[in-house]
């Protein structure tokens, strides 16, 4: 992994670490050049041994830098250095599809259609230019901070599925998203990135994926034999249209799915659309109602067909639906959109207008008014007051007394220790965000947001800049990771262990990292101690306490669940050291001691060379296994000869 500080090509100096996946590292870096900031994705090391892949590599990074459109992440350079080839990139102030599902689960119809379909209208201009994505997945698709979509990674896909055939153990992509046919080896076409896409709206309408399993296999065996799941089946809210889109979408055969890319995103702009119009049809509904229980004049209905069309806005920035585009299979199967609401006739549950001779006279008003009226009138008298005290004294400077609340520390010139034991008593939390150079004391608290002496709640996180020491290293990505490897991570950014603490979290499987202190990315001094919370898994729900019963029955006591029992230790030997970690774990095993050779710090590329106990020995489940790692840059052979 490249240091943060470093500079690529000559010109893009690394400045934050964004994020970490399978087949590269992200960075935002800066570009002397142009003086901006940009996104670099750079390659695992092993593409860059391929002699024939950074050819390949070339190639398509410079047809992707010709692929000009608004919802595509614009490619600016291409490269390669030391630490592998990289990819300069449009950097985008935002989040992907993925981070927002994890966060929030399934989004309502609206906001899933309008999403999807501005995908598919990105996806459909890199058609139209001969592109074909090869790994759409949430992940890949990006939302800024004004709610445009924007695709990311055309153009590496291709070069990286032909290396993917050379280099061992290596898969694009993901094999939740697969189209069939990729799971079979075939060749892709653009029904394939429509397949990925018809389960990216699945899980934006659901909140999982459609397929799950134990292994790969049992996923693209599912895939390849099963029905097309519908959507309803995991929330019945979801309306009909967008389930006939999703599954049409998702067929097993291409020629089943949408014609293009285009059809598609046409089919989600008509249900959108089609929900605008009902929803005005509805507001305009009760406007009238209303307007005639008050007196107001109804518009006519000349005036009705003036008000025009549905408004580019209720498309929510998605391009406008051609009223004469046709999709492409049968009107049953793309059921009409639930009928809006019955209006409600104007007046009704009200006097007519033939019962105007039943109002009473001037003079009866009185003797007919109930005596609710008068006391209503006094509870709207009584509001008023309130409301008028509330604003006096919100416009006289006096806030209301909040007594739970508590006053900030100044934690600035104190040191971390300091500042956690003074934010413990005062009840609040304190996070390293940021760590800048300064001639203070290394872990000195430079400046604190929110400022001391603001007004909060109990428990509020306080976030601190502290002074950085002259050693420096960029704190690693816990998040997500079993505890075995964030240790490893850990010590291989020469950081030391901090704090350990559990949560219930519904997301993360129990034993991996849920959050980290500090946040990864942030360039702190080397030796600084990293906290971080491991998941309990979801938070068990509380049973009902049974009900006593006169004559209890007996009831057996429950067999405990039996010990997985002894196995053969596995052959971890010539794989990286975090590879052999996580092959352990998933053997039954944990990761004993590691053996440096020459001396020195091990990181997760360092090669096994050997270990103890040998390949083959039985030995009881959860025993632990020490390993010999050498620096790959002193090894020539693996094994290393004699």
């Amino acid at each position: 992994m490249a240091d943060i500080g470093s500079v690529l090509g000559g010109r893009y100096r690394l400045i934050e670490l964004l994020g970490q996946g399978g087949m590269a590292t992200i960075y935002r870096a800066h570009d002397g050049q142009l003086e901006r900031d940009v996104a670099v994705k750079v390659l695992r090391p092993e593409y860059g041994r391929d002699p024939d892949f950074f050819a390949r590599f070339r190639q398509e990074a410079q047809s992707a830098a010709s692929l000009n459109d608004p919802g595509v992440v614009a490619v600016y350079d291409y490269g390669t250095d030391a630490v592998g080839p990289f990819i300069v990139m449009e950097l985008v102030d935002g989040e992907d599809l993925a981070s927002i599902i994890r966060r929030s689960g399934a989004l309502p119809p609206r906001q899933a259609a309008r999403l999807a379909g501005q995908a598919a209208r990105a996806i459909a201009a890199a058609h139209e230019r001969g592109f074909v994505h090869r790994d759409i997945k949430p992940g890949n698709i990006l939302v800024t901070r004004e709610g445009q979509v924007k695709v990311a990674d055309f153009g590496i896909a291709r070069a990286i599925a032909e290396a993917a055939l050379t280099l061992p153990g290596t898969t694009l992509g993901s094999v939740h998203y697969f189209s069939p046919e990729q799971a079979r080896g075939e060749p892709t076409t653009p029904a394939s990135d429509i397949y990925s896409l018809g389960i990216v709206l699945y899980e934006l309408l659901t909140g999982r994926r459609p397929w799950e399993g134990d292994s790969a296999a049992a996923i693209a065996t599912a895939r390849l034999t099963g029905t097309v799941p519908s959507p309803s089946a995991i929330r019945p809210s979801v309306p009909p249209t967008l389930e006939a889109i999703a599954r049409k979408a998702m067929a097993l055969a291409p020629e089943a799915r949408f014609g293009s890319a285009a059809e598609m995103a046409d089919a989600l702009d008509r249900y959108l659309a089609e929900q605008g119009a009902a929803a005005g049809s509805a507001a305009g509904a009760g406007a009238a109602a209303s307007g005639a229980a008050g007196g107001a004049a109804v518009p006519s209905k000349s005036e009705a067909v003036d008000a025009g069309p549905v408004s580019d806005r209720t498309l929510a920035g998605s391009a406008r639906p051609n009223p004469g585009a046709r999709v492409p299979y049968e009107p049953d199967a793309y059921a009409a959109v639930d009928p809006p609401a019955r209006q409600r006739p104007v007046g009704a549950g009200r006097r007519g207008p033939d019962d105007a001779d039943e109002r009473p006279e001037d003079g009866e008003a009185g003797s007919r008014s109930s005596p609710w009226l008068w006391v209503s009138g006094a509870l709207a008298l009584a509001i008023l007051g309130l409301a008028a005290f509330l604003v006096f004294r919100l416009l006289s400077g006096e806030p209301a007394p909040t007594p739970q609340q508590v006053e900030t520390p100044n934690f600035v010139g104190m040191s971390y220790d300091q500042a956690l034991s003074a934010a413990r008593d005062a009840d609040l939390v304190v996070v390293r965000k940021a760590f800048e150079a300064s001639d203070k004391p290394d872990g000195t608290v430079l400046a604190q947001d929110p400022a001391a002496g603001t007004t909060v709640d109990p428990k509020t996180t306080i976030e601190l800049t502290l002074a950085l020491g002259d050693q420096t290293v960029a704190v690693p990505d816990l998040r997500g990771k079993p505890e075995s490897e964030a240790l490893n991570l850990i010590a291989a950014a020469k950081l030391t262990i901090g704090t350990r603490s559990e949560a219930f979290d519904p997301l993360m499987p129990i034993g991996s990292v849920v959050s980290q202190d500090p946040v990864p990315g942030v360039v702190v001094t080397q030796g600084l101690a990293v906290n971080y919370v491991v998941s309990k898994g979801p938070e068990p729900t509380p049973s009902a306490s049974p009900s006593p019963s006169p004559s209890p029955s007996p009831t057996s006591e429950p067999t405990p669940a039996p010990t997985p029992g002894p196995r053969n230790v596995g052959s971890y030997l010539c794989m990286t050291l975090a590879d052999a970690s996580t092959a352990l774990e998933g053997d039954g095993f944990i990761l004993g001691s590691v053996t440096a050779l020459p001396a020195g710090t091990p990181d997760g590329t360092w090669i096994v060379t050997a270990q103890s106990p040998a390949p083959g020995t039985n030995r009881p489940f959860g025993s632990s296994v020490d390993l010999t790692a050498y620096d790959p840059a002193s090894l020539a052979t693996c094994p290393p000869g004699p």
